[in-house]
């Protein structure tokens, strides 16, 4: 190959001549550097999916294995988004050698006698098998959830916010963590407090939660009400609003903590039956994206691209204007990959978004 072309060129099914007038058209040879720098920055993904810390008895072979088997059952819960799943066929063969998967891992003394093990799996590996025993796939692309969260326990009222410090929100940090679900509290500052009280979350007046949730851009709104129970312990009611079809349920927990962890689990249950992806159906899909403009756009579609869950390969079939053709090789039915663009902010369609035409987004 004469000359210098980055990095991505190599892996991206382009031709040399196409990459060349890709280069001349955009005029921006000396943003190399900056592109592949940035393309990495483009998209908003989770980057602990694979990520595991539980409690272990010991340091001794028996007692990591068992440990290292809880922290997989832990990442197949988050990347499967549910526990049900543990118990296919597919997923109790991936746990019979659990450490087959690990590519790091860690004891940390968390107190005077609690010993703790930490662990990176190999997510590429992973993946690949998760698909291969035909269990569901939520990739790294997930919704970001606004959670509205009225708590009543015998007469103290609150909403749970991102500047509280209490158990509430700490346990729904930790339960949307766990699940690996993007999750923001409202501020409740005066902005917030103007725009809504407990009644309202508590009422479950949409109307009312809709318009305080603008400024948060949220992509899924979770809506939670906590109050104990005449049968004791805690009852929850939930309602989730954006994932294309609203779902309400009801629960019951022992606990507060329970209660906070129930609805946030059972909220990442319901979105992976939107957006984790089952291997099969597998084929081609042509899409346009307009407004690349330059070199740093292309590079910023192509990585976007090549990140999404159903996508296997990116290639370019042609570039005009403003406007490049890519060809995308899918491992899963094409309304997988539409579910996932309209997730993001990234591609936005152009028309009817069955017609595959997107325009790149701010």
């Amino acid at each position: 190959m004469h000359g210098y072309y980055p990095l991505w060129y190599r892996s991206a099914g382009i031709s040399l001549t196409a990459m060349k007038l890709l280069i001349l058209r955009f005029c921006i040879a000396g943003l190399l550097t900056l592109v592949l720098g940035s393309a990495a920055v483009q998209a908003a993904r989770l980057d602990n999916l694979f990520e595991a810390q539980v409690e272990a008895a010991g340091r001794d072979s028996a007692s990591r294995n068992d440990a290292l088997q809880r922290a997989l059952q832990q990442v197949l819960v988050r990347v499967t988004g549910s526990s049900d799943g543990l118990q296919e066929p597919g997923a109790r063969a991936l746990l019979q050698e659990p450490g087959r998967f690990v590519q790091q891992y860690g004891f940390a003394q968390t107190g005077p006698e609690a010993l703790a093990l930490w662990v990176q799996f190999d997510g590429i590996a992973l993946a690949k098998e998760i698909r291969e025993q035909g269990l569901p796939y939520w990739g790294a692309d997930r919704p970001d959830v606004l959670v509205w969260l009225a708590v009543d326990n015998n007469g103290q009222r609150f909403l749970a916010s991102e500047a509280a410090e209490d158990s509430v929100a700490g346990a729904v940090r930790a339960a949307a963590q766990l699940r690996g679900l993007p999750v923001t509290l409202p501020l409740m500052d005066l902005q917030d407090q103007r725009a809504i009280e407990f009644t309202d979350v508590w009422g479950g007046f949409i109307g009312a939660i809709e318009s305080a949730s603008q400024r948060y851009r949220p992509q899924v709104i979770l809506v939670g009400k906590l109050g104990r129970s005449r049968a004791g312990g805690w009852r929850g009611d939930w309602n989730l609003l954006g994932a294309a079809s609203d779902r309400d349920w009801s629960g019951h927990a022992a606990t507060l903590k329970q209660a906070v962890e129930q609805g946030i689990g059972d909220a990442a249950q319901w979105l992976a039956l939107r957006y984790a992806v089952v291997a099969g159906d597998a084929g081609k899909r042509a899409l346009v994206v307009e407004g690349v403009r330059n070199l740093q756009d292309y590079a910023r579609v192509y990585n976007y691209l090549s990140s999404l869950t159903p996508v296997d390969g990116v290639q370019v079939i042609r570039a005009a204007g403003d406007q490049v053709e890519f060809n995308l090789v899918l491992n899963a039915a094409d309304r997988n990959l539409l579910q996932v663009i309209r997730l993001g902010r990234t591609l936005q369609a152009v028309e009817d978004p069955s017609s595959w035409r997107f325009r790149l987004g701010p």
